[in-house]
C-alpha cells in the first residue's frame, strides 16, 4: 500500500488525449520510440515502426474490400501478429469490431452471428469450419489467414497447413485469403480521414454475465483509453518502458485480453504474443519470454504449485532464478483461493521473482478491469482499489442508499469505460444501467463488496447468484469458500435446484484431487463444516463428484449454466444426501 492514502487517489491529468480512436491513441504514445520492439512471436521481433506499417497495409486491404466506418466486422482470432494488425486496422477505418471466440462451437458462433449480423468475418483457418455454412446462407463475406503465417518454423507451418487442408479449413478463392491480398499493390489507395466521434460504438464483445443471458456488450474507444490511463497510475512509472508483458490472454474476443494488449502498446512495452495459452504451458512461456508482467486465471497460477503430503508447495519442475524479471503478476477471471495463494507466492519467490500475486475485479462491461490489487496499491486478501478514472459506490439493494465503510453493498461504477449498453437488448441493459439525480450513468455489476478503512475493497459474493431455500438466503460463494478449505477439494460450484416447497435446494458440484478418499468421512466432515458456519439449509440436496477440473467458459470463469443444465439433464450418477444428513 502506498502512503496509506489509497481512497484519495485522484485521476492525474493525462499526457495523452484519451478522446481519440484506439489507433490514434497508440500512435501518439508511440511516436518517440518507433525503433523499439512492439511485438514478439516465437523468435520474430516487430518494431513499433513495422507495427504501424502493417496496420496501415491491413487498413488499405480492408478498405479495398469495402469495409467502411460503422460497419460491423466479425473477427475470430488467436494471439498472432495478424490479430493485432487487424484489430487496429479496423479501428483506423472506424469499423466496429465484433469479437467471436475461436473456442466456441458452431452453434454458439451461429447465435452470435445472428445477434450481430456482421458485414464480413475475418477468421483464422483454424476456426473457418464454424463460418462456412453461415457465409452462404447469410451472404457474409469472409477473409481467412493462417495461425502460423508469422512463424519462422517451416516444419510447423507445413504440418499445420496439411492439417487444415485435411479438416477442410481452406478456400481456393484468392480474394478470401489474406496471404494473397497482402501481395497486392495498394500504393494508389489513400485512406480517407475518418472523423472520430467521442463515445461512439467501436467494439462488441460477448458475455453471459451472472444472469446466463448471452449478450453483446457495446464498448467505445474512449472507454478503453481511459481505462489504460487509470491502470497505469497504479504502477511505478519505470515499470512500463521497454518491459515485456506476456500475451497469452485472447485479445480478439476478451475485453481483459484487449486491455492488456492496449496497455502494453501504449506504454512502450513489448507484447510477447503466444499461442501457448493453456496453464500447462504457462511457466515455460514466462521463462521463454522473460516477461516482466503477466496475467492469468487461477488455473494458470496454480500450475506453479502441487500438493505434497497434504500441503501446497512449488512444483518440482520449477527452477531457481528463472523468473527474476517478473515484477507484476495478476490473477483474474475468478476469485483467488486463500488456500493456494501463499504457495503461489512461494513458487514465484523460489523462481527469483519479487512479485506478489495481484487480484482484482473486472467485467466485459467495463473493458475488463475496474478494481486492482497490484503495483503500488497492494494489500493481501483484498480485491484492491478502483482505477482512478472510475467512480465507485456500494449500495444497499433494499434501501438504495450507500453503505458505510465495512458494510456489504452492491458495487456501482461510473466513468467513461463502462459500456454503452447491450447490443439490441434494451431489457437487459435496463437491468444494470441507471442514472442518478444528476444524470450520471451508473453500472450495477451485481457484486457484493466491502470497503475497509484504507480504501481497499474485499469481494463478498454475487448478488444474482443468491437464492432462497425455505426462509434462508443461500450465498453460493460462501459455501464454495468453505468447501475449498477442505484439503480434498480442488474446485467447487453451487447451483440451485427448483423445489416446489422450499423454492430452491443447493446442488454441489465438487472437483476432487483424488477419488481415493473415504466418502462417508468426507461428507461427515463437510456436513459439520457447513452446518457450523452457515446452517442446515445450505446442505446439499445432491453432490456431483468429479476428479476433472470444472468446466469453464472462454473467459476462464466457471460455466454456471453448464452445471445448472447438468442438474436437470445429466445422466452422471449423483449422490442424494438430504435424508442421509438429517
Amino acid at each position: 500500500m502506498k502512503n496509506n492514502e489509497t481512497r484519495e487517489l485522484k485521476t492525474k491529468e493525462s499526457k495523452l488525449n484519451i478522446h481519440q480512436s484506439k489507433y490514434d491513441y497508440m500512435l501518439e504514445s508511440s511516436k518517440n520510440h518507433m525503433n523499439n520492439i512492439a511485438l514478439t512471436f516465437g523468435d520474430k521481433k516487430i518494431t513499433y515502426e513495422e507495427l504501424f506499417e502493417s496496420i496501415d497495409k491491413y487498413a488499405k486491404i480492408l478498405y479495398s474490400k469495402g469495409i467502411r466506418k460503422g460497419d460491423l466486422i466479425g473477427v475470430c482470432t488467436l494471439n498472432t501478429p495478424e490479430a493485432v494488425y487487424l484489430l487496429y486496422a479496423l479501428n483506423k477505418i472506424g469499423a466496429v469490431v465484433v469479437g467471436y471466440s475461436p473456442f466456441d462451437n458452431k452453434e454458439k458462433i451461429k447465435n452470435d452471428i445472428y445477434l450481430t449480423m456482421p458485414k464480413m468475418v475475418i477468421t483464422t483457418d483454424f476456426s473457418y469450419g464454424n463460418f462456412k455454412d453461415l457465409e452462404k446462407s447469410l451472404n457474409i463475406s469472409t477473409i481467412l489467414y493462417s495461425l502460423v503465417e508469422s512463424s519462422n518454423n517451416w516444419k510447423l507451418k507445413l504440418g499445420y497447413h496439411f492439417m487444415q487442408i485435411k479438416n477442410g479449413n481452406f478456400t481456393l478463392v484468392k480474394d478470401k485469403r489474406l496471404k494473397h491480398l497482402l501481395k497486392l499493390n495498394y500504393d494508389g489507395l489513400t485512406l480517407p480521414d475518418t472523423p472520430y466521434i467521442d463515445g461512439e460504438l467501436s467494439d462488441i464483445m460477448f458475455t453471459g454475465g451472472s444472469s446466463g443471458v448471452h449478450k453483446g456488450v457495446e464498448l467505445n474507444d474512449v472507454g478503453l483509453n481511459s481505462e489504460i490511463e487509470g491502470m497505469k497510475q497504479l504502477y511505478d512509472e519505470n515499470f512500463f518502458d521497454g518491459k515485456t508483458y506476456l500475451g497469452q490472454i485472447p485479445v480478439g474476443h476478451m475485453a481483459f485480453g484487449r486491455s492488456i494488449l492496449h496497455s502494453a502498446l501504449t506504454n512502450n512495452m513489448t507484447f510477447a504474443l503466444t499461442l501457448k495459452a493453456m496453464p500447462n504451458d504457462f511457466y515455460e512461456e514466462l521463462v521463454r519470454t522473460q516477461a516482466n508482467g503477466a496475467s492469468g486465471g487461477p488455473p494458470h497460477w496454480t500450475s506453479l504449485i502441487e500438493k505434497k503430503n497434504g500441503v501446497y508447495v512449488p512444483k518440482s519442475n520449477l527452477k531457481p532464478n528463472t523468473l527474476t524479471n517478473l515484477q507484476v503478476t495478476f490473477s483474474g477471471g475468478e476469485a483467488k483461493k486463500e488456500s493456494t495463494e501463499g504457495a503461489i507466492n512461494e513458487a514465484l519467490a523460489f523462481c527469483g521473482s519479487t512479485a506478489k500475486l495481484g487480484d482484482g475485479l473486472g467485467a466485459t462491461e467495463t473493458w475488463g478491469s475496474n478494481i486492482l490489487n497490484t503495483g503500488n496499491y497492494f494489500k493481501e486478501g483484498m480485491l484492491g482499489v478502483p482505477i482512478p478514472t472510475l467512480k465507485v459506490k456500494l449500495i444497499n439493494p433494499e434501501t438504495g442508499l450507500e453503505v458505510n465503510k465495512g458494510e456489504r453493498g452492491i458495487v456501482y461504477l461510473s466513468g467513461p469505460s463502462i459500456m454503452i449498453g447491450y447490443h439490441n437488448n434494451p431489457e437487459e441493459t435496463a437491468k444494470v444501467i441507471s442514472y442518478d439525480e444528476n444524470g450520471t450513468k451508473w453500472l450495477n455489476l451485481g457484486d457484493y463488496l466491502k470497503e475497509d478503512h484504507d480504501g481497499f475493497y474485499k469481494y463478498v459474493g454475487r448478488q444474482k447468484r443468491n437464492f432462497v431455500c425455505g426462509c434462508d438466503n443461500i450465498y453460493p460463494e460462501q459455501i464454495e469458500e468453505l468447501l475449498l478449505s477442505l484439503p480434498e477439494v480442488r474446485e467447487a460450484v453451487i447451483t440451485p435446484i427448483s423445489d416446489d416447497i422450499l423454492q430452491f435446494l443447493p446442488s454441489y458440484h465438487i472437483s476432487l484431487y483424488s477419488s481415493d478418499i473415504d466418502y462417508k468421512e468426507f461428507e461427515d466432515k463437510m456436513k459439520q463444516l457447513i452446518t457450523k458456519n452457515i446452517g442446515e439449509s445450505a446442505l446439499p440436496s445432491k453432490i456431483n463428484y468429479t476428479t476433472d477440473p470444472l468446466v469453464r467458459m472462454a473467459n476462464s470463469k466457471i460455466d454456471l449454466e453448464y452445471y445448472k443444465k447438468q442438474d436437470v439433464e445429466s445422466n452422471i450418477k449423483v449422490k442424494t444426501l438430504k435424508k442421509e444428513m438429517n
